[in-house]
């Protein structure tokens, strides 16, 4: 039972959890409101988001089998929350070749993946043509597999590298296979935050203007946030409503992903950035993303990469229905301190078996196999 009416419950608190319950659009004062929630209340938004999960999307947890492809950790950017990213011609740069790219896939193709992810640096050399072949490198090997590639930051690099506009970079891409894009490099959609963490990346309205058009051009995009740095309450409650505002105009992101901040060997953390997220707060962040985007995004992933997997497990039953994917291989959040690269189909579906949900393989759009 869910327990909005407790007398240890702030009255106003409880009114919003109702008007979620009731279907209805939070404000970001609401929001800010939710994310402050601490004990019996945090109780109460967990069992609200559980409960609106399964109103939603029912008793089904999801995963797909897919792999990650980092091509390049060369970039020219200065994300003070990046561990990944080098300098070219510094110790532990790479760029992985064409036949390294093809040889990944086979892997994953063996393996049973239906979805390649492919992120990486902004590469100093790096124009438009080297993009199209990472596209042809996949597509030689298998012309079914999902491609899931290159964040709004990556094709602001194309457009800017090449001076053309974004919709025919975008459609450049589509003509070479790409199927759907990753929705990161959205940190927090806040311009005071992007000042301090990421002043050279894109702007909230350059990004906007990416997805906008993925989704006009039939390319579906996830939406996610890096959050637990700097970042305040309220920051966190614009952001979703400013996610929301996207969807109600496209409808094309198929989830919302919550990255958890990782601090070790950032520049963060070099400048003296004490870590304060706790599981508490991943709880509040997942359960009021699903508050929030109530109606909009129906699909709220748990990254077991950010959280570890039992921590991951236990956002099943707090407003997420999805536990991310196999991945085989993950780089980023392992040069910040992250300890798990790899999981089995088994894994994932004992986790989600054990958050008493029915374990699922999907698509990257969400088709259940």
């Amino acid at each position: 039972m869910i327990n909005c009416l407790s007398k240890e419950i702030d009255p106003e608190f409880s009114e919003i959890l109702w008007r979620a319950l009731d279907g209805r659009k939070l404000t970001v004062d609401e929001g800010e409101r939710l994310f402050k929630a601490k004990a019996t209340e945090l109780l109460a938004l967990i069992q609200t988001a559980d409960e609106i999960r399964r109103r939603q999307v029912g008793n089904v947890g999801t995963y797909v089998v897919n792999r990650n492809i980092n091509f390049t950790n060369i970039c020219i950017g200065s994300c003070k929350f990046c561990a990944f990213s080098r300098r070219k011609g510094s110790q532990g740069a790479y760029v992985l070749t064409t036949e390294e790219i093809s040889n990944k896939v086979k892997e994953a193709v063996k393996f049973g993946a239906t979805e390649v992810c492919i992120q990486g640096g902004l590469h100093p050399d790096f124009r438009m043509e080297n993009y199209l072949e990472i596209l042809r490198a996949v597509r030689s090997v298998s012309e079914d597999i999902h491609i899931h590639a290159f964040s709004p930051e990556e094709i602001n690099y194309m457009a800017r590298r090449e001076e053309l506009p974004v919709k025919e970079v975008i459609k450049a891409l589509q003509d070479e296979g790409l199927n759907s894009v990753p929705g990161t490099a959205a940190e927090i959609l806040v311009d005071r935050v992007r000042k301090v963490i990421c002043p050279q990346k894109v702007s909230v309205e350059r990004w906007r203007e990416i997805i906008e058009t993925c989704h006009r051009l039939g390319l579906p995009t996830t939406a996610t946030m890096l959050y637990g740095h700097i970042e305040t309450m309220r920051e966190r409650a614009q952001h979703l409503v400013f996610l929301r505002e996207i969807q109600g105009e496209t409808w094309g992101f198929t989830e919302f992903i919550p990255l958890g901040f990782m601090h070790r060997n950032t520049r963060l953390e070099r400048a003296g950035f004490k870590p304060w997220r706790n599981a508490i707060d991943d709880f509040r962040m997942h359960a009021v993303a699903r508050l929030m985007l109530t109606n909009y995004i129906d699909n709220i992933q748990a990254s077991w990469v950010k959280l570890g997997p039992r921590l991951a497990q236990a956002m099943l039953r707090a407003g997420a229905n999805d536990l991310s994917g196999t991945l085989m291989e993950e780089n980023i959040s392992r040069a910040a301190g992250g300890c798990v690269s790899r999981m089995m189909p088994r894994q994932l579906e004992e986790l989600i078996s054990g958050a008493g949900l029915i374990p699922r393989q999907r698509t990257t759009t969400y088709e259940l196999l």
